[in-house]
């Protein structure tokens, strides 16, 4: 009877242990039935849009290069104004020079004596 018992219990044990494996299978796949996936896509520019936002990025570029153009003839303006002042100052100078060479002084040089 001791036997009995054991077997018994041996086969109860193992019909337990069946069922709880039989309960998580069905569990696991029951949640893998029910998953739910999020695919994100983003959205696809038109030929359109590219074209308008290639036209934007060229018109930044060329402003931006015209406006380095013209820092750089303001430049090379301000040192033209700059060599022709210096040229002005001079010319100034020489006709000053000029003009006191060309006054009389009081005695007149390498003239004849008077007879």
């Amino acid at each position: 009877m001791h036997k009995k018992r054991a077997i018994f219990l041996s086969i109860a044990n193992v019909a337990i242990l069946l069922a709880i494996f039989v309960g998580i299978i069905s569990t696991v796949r029951a949640a893998d039935r029910s998953r739910d996936y999020i695919v994100a896509v983003e959205p696809q520019k038109s030929d359109a849009v590219r074209m308008i936002e290639a036209y934007e990025r060229l018109s930044s570029q060329y402003l931006t290069l015209v406006q380095q153009n013209l820092a750089q003839m303001a430049a090379a303006d301000r040192d033209i104004l700059n060599k022709l002042t210096a040229i002005e100052n001079k010319l100034d100078a020489l006709s000053k020079r000029l003009a006191r060479l060309e006054t009389p002084s009081s005695a007149p040089r390498n003239q004849p004596p008077t007879p």
